[in-house]
């Protein structure tokens, strides 16, 4: 009685062990039935903890999107001179009375080289009628910006202190001028629903936004009488123009004209639109106006983005009187767009540059600082104000301002 008894609980020990999973005859191993059961639901799956356990958590991204890249290089301001207009008048090309494409020769590979090149045009184009001028009202041969398009530039930005220097009247011709080019002109508009209408470009698959302001205009208003309107530094605008360009595009780009003129650091003002910017979500800001380089940084906003900030890129060209006038930089980055429609601003560079000229406002050429040498900036012709440089103090002009993550590698 007593084996009867212990036969049957070890045969009954055998059976749960083998209903459990844990005793498997040897040999005889094969795929559960669980294994072959269908994908259960959401709400078969339940939670665990404080996290949702779906069948689409499961699944491995899937792609979304064509892959894209488009690269941009952006100039600070183009501003022209007489001796630029003097020596411009040497070198003009037949037809033409002026030629200014010399003074881009030793950066123009960089810019051709872009998808996308940028630059501000400090100076206005009035074109017949109006006589030529400088500072501190500037009208500029039209053969300028001839030359700018020939070069490569892509994106013309008209919105900065300069552009009421000829009243209403010879905005509306610059206006007219730029829009007859091939390019895609940002900043200037014939009227208030001009400057709500979106302006964009489409290259390598992506639409990429552009967005212009400046902080004033020396003191000129514009009447109404003209069909020009100037784009003012505005919260309202920004809020409403930026929220209507992410929804159109997939890149927002805004050019703002701002800062303190001879400050290496942006002002309180700077930095609060450049926080608005950010936290509705602008891809990148091209900042100038200081005539002087200022820092370059990511700004997060508030929707967890990060914004690429470019506080100011300096003079690109411009007869002025100081060595720290006479850096520049072009920024240079990649807009990319992944397989999953995830878009990046990548590569980005600081590439900073020199404007030269000698004493007499001749030789008058932007350089790439790499390929500038010790002997030109001695013999730079800032000397005619009495003042002088360096190749060193121009480097360091840079270096003091722009953080090493930015900079090619010669200054680092």
């Amino acid at each position: 009685m007593k084996k009867t008894i212990s036969f049957i609980c070890l045969l009954t020990a055998i059976l749960l062990l083998s209903s459990c999973g844990l005793f498997r005859p040897a040999g005889k191993w094969t795929e559960s039935a669980e294994t072959n059961k269908e994908p259960q639901t959401s709400e078969q799956l339940g939670t665990v903890g404080s996290v949702q356990i779906t069948t689409e958590d499961k699944q491995p991204p899937q792609p979304a999107a064509t892959p894209a890249k488009v690269s941009f290089v952006g100039c600070g301001d183009n501003i022209i001179y007489y001796g630029n207009v003097r020596e411009a008048a040497t070198k003009a090309p037949a037809g033409r009375q002026y030629g200014f494409a010399y003074s881009y020769d030793k950066v123009a590979h960089v810019i051709s080289g872009a998808d996308v090149a940028f630059i501000n045009q400090e100076t206005l184009m009035c074109g017949e009628g109006y006589d030529l001028s400088y500072y501190p009202t500037f009208n500029s041969p039209r053969d300028v910006g001839y030359d700018l398009v020939d070069v490569g530039f892509d994106v013309i930005n008209i919105a900065n202190n300069h552009m009421l220097d000829k009243t209403g009247s010879g905005l509306e011709r610059t206006i007219e001028f730029w829009k007859s080019q091939p390019v895609l002109m940002i900043g200037g508009y014939e009227s208030e629903e001009d400057f709500n209408t979106l302006r964009y470009m489409e290259k390598n698959g992506l639409k990429i936004a552009f967005l212009s302001y400046t902080y004033g205009t020396n003191g000129f208003v514009i009447g109404d009488s003209y069909n020009a309107w100037v784009p003012y530094l505005s919260e309202d605008d920004i809020k409403a123009q930026t929220e209507a360009a992410k929804a159109e595009s997939d890149v927002v780009i805004v050019s703002v004209h701002w800062g303190e003129e001879g400050a290496f650091a942006p002002s309180e003002e700077q930095k609060k639109y450049a926080k608005l910017f950010a936290d509705m979500g602008v891809d990148v800001i091209v900042g100038h106006h200081p005539h002087v380089i200022q820092p370059v940084e990511w700004i997060a906003g508030e929707g967890g983005g990060k914004t690429l900030c470019v506080y100011s890129l300096g003079n690109f060209m411009a007869e002025q009187a100081y060595d720290y006038n006479m850096v520049g930089g072009m920024i240079s980055f990649d807009i990319c767009r992944s397989e999953y429609g995830d878009i990046s601003i990548e590569n980005v560079l600081f590439i900073p540059t020199v404007f030269h000229h000698n004493a007499s406002f001749y030789n008058n050429q932007v350089w790439l600082m790499e390929e500038y040498t010790a002997e030109l900036a001695s013999s730079h012709g800032i000397s005619y104000y009495g003042n002088h440089t360096s190749l060193e103090r121009l480097q360091k002009y840079v270096t003091d301002t722009v953080s090493t993550e930015f900079l090619p590698d010669f200054l680092k």
